[in-house]
């Protein structure tokens, strides 16, 4: 660990390299940085365990602190190994916010990467982050590895320079798996997975796309039961299937309801009632206008007096045989009345 002291003079070299007033020793400075870094790689080389290796580096990062603060306050964009080997070293050790601070540095002065790495630092720094986290989304969705701000703040560092479609559709394919794990950005995440899979149709999104966008519309169908306007309250015809015809009718002074069911189920419902004014109010429609039919119209349902009927032939009537029995009788009487007529006739005119 350095000391105060030591790091002051090492951030003080660090400014004074590439300025008018470089001397030997700020060369020496150098020189010495490098030679510390050479140790610190050749001992990271021995340990092959990777995360006691991140360990390892984020205990020897405080002693490149006071030469990195002295070449960002520089800001003379000169070749510097030291720099950005560091910054990677900040992103093993998960120090993301670090890592993009020196990278912004990098990144606007095109500095080069080393004889090791053919890509450019724009490409290293978002293939070194956003491949730890998508092999962290694979072994679990729940929590996040980097801050979806951090990721955005790497989108809009790199927006501009030239890196392949792959690589692009990477990270914002990572922003888009860090905003689904809040149920409040699905939206914001399905679009950054759109985008991906729009950049690189190859980056393994479409199955995720699939879920997510049911999950959106379904999140956004869920509306709460009070936020739902009822037709009329809960008493109304909304209550009323479709199917079935509600009248009213009066039985005897008293209002009785009748339900009839219509198998169809294209006739809308109807309220019918029954009263004894002029007027009956009939609803065509649940909520519409109102029109009126006159009273008369309503079949009445009071029902008729019952009369007893005795079985057998109706009172005075007759049948044919009968009638002529009756005339053979009258005609019978008739002639036997004008012969006692016709006797007492006779007797009269005898002499006495």
């Amino acid at each position: 660990m350095l000391t105060p002291a030591r790091r002051h003079f090492e951030s003080v070299m660090a400014q004074n390299r590439g300025t008018a007033a470089n001397t030997m020793a700020d060369l020496t400075a150098y020189e010495q940085m490098l030679h510390r870094l050479r140790i610190d790689k050749n001992r990271f080389r021995g340990i092959q365990n990777n995360k006691l290796k991140a360990d390892t580096k984020a205990e020897a990062l405080p002693n490149y602190q006071g030469w990195v603060d002295g070449v960002l306050a520089s800001d003379s964009g000169q070749a510097d190994e030291v720099l950005t080997t560091v910054m990677l070293w900040h992103v093993d050790a998960g120090s993301i916010a670090e890592a993009l601070r020196i990278g912004e540095y990098v990144i606007r002065h095109h500095l080069s990467m080393g004889d090791n790495f053919q890509r450019t630092a724009a490409v290293v720094l978002m293939d070194e982050i956003c491949d730890p986290v998508l092999s962290h989304f694979k072994a679990s969705q729940s929590d996040v590895p980097v801050s979806v701000d951090l990721l955005k703040a790497l989108d809009g560092l790199t927006a501009n320079e030239d890196v392949p479609e792959a690589v692009r559709a990477k990270l914002w394919k990572c922003i888009g798996y860090t905003l689904r794990t809040n149920p409040e950005t699905l939206d914001e995440a399905l679009e950054y997975l759109r985008k991906a899979i729009a950049e690189f149709s190859e980056i393994g999104v479409k199955r995720d796309i699939e879920i997510l966008d049911r999950l959106v519309k379904k999140a956004a169908s869920n509306v709460p039961e009070s936020n739902k306007e009822l037709n009329g309250g809960g008493n109304s015809g909304a209550d009323i299937p479709r199917s079935a015809v509600t009248a009213m009718t009066v039985i005897n002074g008293e209002s009785v309801p009748v339900v009839l069911t219509q198998e169809s189920g294209n006739a809308p419902a109807v309220d019918l009632v029954a009263t004894d004014s002029a007027t009956v109010p009939v609803i065509a429609e649940a909520g519409g206008a109102e029109a009126t039919v006159p009273a008369a119209e309503t079949p009445a349902a009071e029902p008729a007096a019952k009369t007893p009927v005795k079985r057998g032939r109706p009172a005075g009537t007759k049948t044919a045989a009968g009638k002529t029995k009756t005339s053979a009788a009258a005609a019978k009487k008739t002639t036997g009345t004008a012969k006692a007529r016709t006797g007492a006739a006779a007797k009269t005119a005898k002499p006495q």
